[in-house]
């Protein structure tokens, strides 16, 4: 899911995803082959993720590609809903541009990002629910907003899904990105998870239509 939740991989545990990622907008898809993150857990309520994709991007029937922006955050967890009826965590991450090749071909954006997010999660029975909101800033640009909800539960001990709708936005409608998922993960072994998501944009801006499809199919493996 886009949106996150207050876990953490516990101390001294690895989570490392390898996905693959596609966006698709008329006359626009964007592939990410693969996006590779890795989080690791320092004691039980901190987080230390690293994410970098490799970027292909067709426009207009030509094709091109270069590495993406690394994601690099800590989150942490200081409210746990055994104790406080609720989880929340502060999750700060900070986009960082790689190659100046991949400006560019329009791979990415210029300057350095920051998203400041706050993470919640209750749950309601064999359902959680999930709430993640915070500014999106970036180098010479106006600050924006992020925000999502998503509700899912376990049909089993190994199967787990899920459905979010999220949204970008300056607080004025028009200017606002916002999109639909569902998904779930897939417990294939001890150490091992399948995640998969699929969705649809549901409102987009006049420079940056709404998405077609979203689709994610990564695995993730636990050391």
């Amino acid at each position: 899911m886009v949106t996150d939740d207050p876990g953490t991989p516990g101390n001294r545990n690895w989570e490392i995803n390898v996905a693959l990622a596609l966006e698709s907008r008329t006359g626009e898809h964007l592939f990410e082959t693969p996006l590779v993150d890795a989080s690791y857990g320092l004691g039980d309520r901190i987080q230390l993720k690293v994410e970098i994709p490799w970027l292909a991007l067709n426009s207009g029937g030509a094709t091109v590609g270069g590495l993406g922006n690394a994601l690099m955050g800590v989150k942490y967890r200081f409210m746990d809903e055994s104790v406080s009826g609720v989880s929340v965590a502060v999750y700060p991450q900070v986009e960082v541009g790689l190659l100046d090749s991949s400006v560019q071909k329009g791979l990415v954006e210029t300057g350095t990002g920051a998203i400041l997010p706050v993470i919640a999660q209750r749950s309601f029975g064999r359902v959680s629910a999930d709430v993640e909101l915070g500014p999106l800033v970036r180098s010479g640009r106006k600050p924006r907003w992020f925000g999502g909800l998503a509700v899912g539960g376990d049909l089993s001990a190994r199967f787990n899904v899920a459905a979010e709708v999220f949204a970008e936005t300056s607080a004025r409608f028009s200017d606002t990105d916002a999109a639909f998922n569902a998904g779930g993960r897939w417990r294939v072994g001890t150490n091992s998870v399948l995640l998969f998501s699929a969705g649809t944009g549901v409102h987009g801006r006049d420079e940056h239509p709404a998405a077609k499809l979203l689709a994610y199919l990564g695995f993730q493996l636990l050391i």
